[in-house]
């Protein structure tokens, strides 16, 4: 039996799938090809170099410090500190009101150029705070002239608690005598970190606020009660020491434990007492960061 021959176009019908299939298959590799190309790479992580320590700062930085990082933040910038203690000057706010009817002179501590890195940035800090704080009195009831030669006045100094290489500490107080009313007395404690040029919170000592304040309230009430003897008064005192953060805002830094000074009538009816306690470092370590510029000092 004679096998019959298929057409051409019969033949070309077998075909043409086969080529179809193989066409789509080409394209369709094409494609992967092209989404693989544009796709963004995979960064595989591997471990970078160890980065070589950045050089301290020999002389005076030109960052402005006095900036409260967050933890997101860059760690403070930090400067060489000098063998010796940072020379200070006593610098003043002094003015009289071209009408008679006031008078400032606030003494403040500032660095001399040179004798600790951060002098420049922390001294321009300082004189803005002093001179803040005499114009807003010479603006407020100061500015009355009052009947008479009586002149209104604004005189402050301040003490320096400690000052080493690595920290300087101050008290600074101001007698407000406006009127006839009773003599104002005010209080601020500054302690600086000297090798950031950072002003030093509550925080940045204690980092517990509750442990620390529960320490401190007890300590402060014994050490006053001491203190002031007779004159000692627990309706003032328990309410002036409770553990609030606002009762002991005033701190500053000495060799022997940190000064708390009392705002006037805060744990004493005198109105012309501000009274100060020294609580000791063994007392304070306990609730104190074991680490930072006063870990020393504390005994860490």
């Amino acid at each position: 039996m004679r096998t019959r021959r298929r057409s051409v176009l019969a033949r070309a019908g077998d075909v043409i799938p086969v080529f179809g299939v193989a066409g789509i298959g080409i394209a369709v590799a094409v494609i992967v090809m092209n989404v693989l190309v544009t796709w963004a790479p995979v960064v595989v992580a591997t471990p970078s170099p160890s980065a070589s320590a950045a050089p301290s700062v020999a002389s005076s930085p030109s960052l402005v410090p006095f900036v409260t990082a967050s933890p997101s933040d860059s760690p403070a910038p930090t400067a060489s500190l000098p063998a010796a203690r940072p020379t200070l000057i006593r610098s003043a706010v002094s003015a009289t009101a071209p009408n008679g009817a006031s008078t400032v002179y606030l003494l403040y501590p500032t660095f001399h150029s040179g004798s600790t890195p951060w002098a420049e940035a922390i001294d321009a800090q300082m004189t803005d705070e002093i001179q803040g704080r005499a114009t807003q009195w010479e603006q407020g009831p100061a500015a009355i002239r009052q009947p008479g030669a009586r002149v209104n006045s604004l005189y402050g100094s301040f003490t320096t608690e400690l000052l080493t290489p690595a920290i300087a500490s101050f008290t600074l107080t101001w007698t407000d005598k406006t009127g006839d009313l009773t003599p104002g007395l005010g209080v601020e404690t500054i302690t600086y970190d000297l090798s950031s040029g950072q002003r030093l919170g509550f925080s940045d000592v204690f980092p517990d606020a509750t442990s620390a304040l529960a320490v401190l309230s007890l300590t402060t009430r014994s050490l006053l009660q001491e203190q002031l003897g007779a004159g000692y008064d627990p309706s003032v005192a328990v309410d002036g020491t409770s553990p609030s953060t606002a009762n002991f805002s005033n701190w500053a830094v000495t060799p022997t434990g940190i000064r708390f000074t009392f705002a006037q009538y805060q744990v004493t009816a005198h109105a012309d007492a501000q009274p100060t306690v020294v609580v000791a470092w063994n007392t304070l370590k306990p609730v104190m960061v074991e680490t930072g510029p006063l870990a020393t000092l504390a005994g860490f």
